[in-house]
């Protein structure tokens, strides 16, 4: 393989993903406040779900499912091309509410074996630590793979390790590149990167608009931003992606 080539062809993909996501964000900049509404909701429901034990669990569990699945169906709307309008907001719960519960399921169930797996080490130090961080390699792609993806249920794990196996490095490369921007920017972007890899509700804000200070506001606004943005990003370099594989961007881009 033409290695030389092979960069110069990613380095134009990550280029032509930047300006579509600059253009596609452009013109539904509104969702990226979304996540302010939803940090409220599950406040509202954290509240609600307090006193009720474990029902209680449950119930926030479903309500996280459920603003995760509407965030989705947004980015995907945006990811698309389409202009999307706040009226959608009332049928954006349902479309990836499936998936999204799919994953969250095998969370669950992996968490809990390994509570009893491990007693007392899962939570809290290295070991969960480190389970997290495979975890957040091993299903980076899953967003995406949720409202983009070939599969269903379980297999969506599959897909992840398979979409890695072939896209790994293209994947990860600029992903990074930003994350080390918190090296030396005063900007969430390592948190912001790291919750982009995980499937769960984007929610910032709900504290900081109620009691927090006018500095915590604009952090939790300017992460929902850069969250909205990177999330747009994420969709379209993954189309890109996995819509072949090396050696055919290659020969499209006529350097095989």
């Amino acid at each position: 393989m033409n290695w030389q080539a092979l960069i110069t062809t990613t380095l134009q993909l990550y280029q032509q993903v930047a300006r579509d996501t600059w253009k596609n964000a452009r013109q539904n900049w509104w969702i990226a406040f979304l996540p302010l509404v939803y940090g409220f909701i599950l406040l509202l429901a954290g509240l609600i779900a307090a006193p009720l034990g474990m029902l209680g669990g449950f119930l926030l569990g479903f309500v996280l499912a459920l603003c995760t699945s509407s965030y989705l169906y947004f980015i995907a709307g945006v990811v698309a091309g389409s202009r999307m309008t706040i009226a959608e907001l009332g049928e954006s719960w349902r479309p990836c509410l499936s998936p999204v519960i799919t994953i969250l399921f095998f969370f669950f169930i992996l968490q809990l074996a390994l509570s009893i797996i491990l007693p007392g080490m899962v939570g809290a130090g290295p070991i969960s630590l480190l389970i997290h961080l495979i975890l957040l390699i091993v299903l980076n792609p899953i967003p995406e793979i949720v409202y983009q993806g070939r599969s269903d249920g379980f297999d969506m794990l599959q897909e992840s390790v398979d979409f890695l196996r072939e896209n790994g490095i293209e994947w990860f490369t600029p992903l990074v590149a930003i994350a080390l921007l918190s090296f030396i920017a005063p900007l969430p972007f390592m948190a912001v990167v790291s919750q982009s890899g995980s499937l769960s509700a984007p929610t910032f804000g709900s504290n900081e608009l109620l009691y927090g200070s006018v500095t915590g506001v604009l952090m939790a606004v300017l992460s929902a931003v850069l969250f909205y943005v990177l999330m747009v990003f994420r969709g379209l370099l993954f189309r890109a992606l996995a819509s072949g594989t090396r050696r055919q961007r290659l020969y499209r881009a006529g350097l095989s």
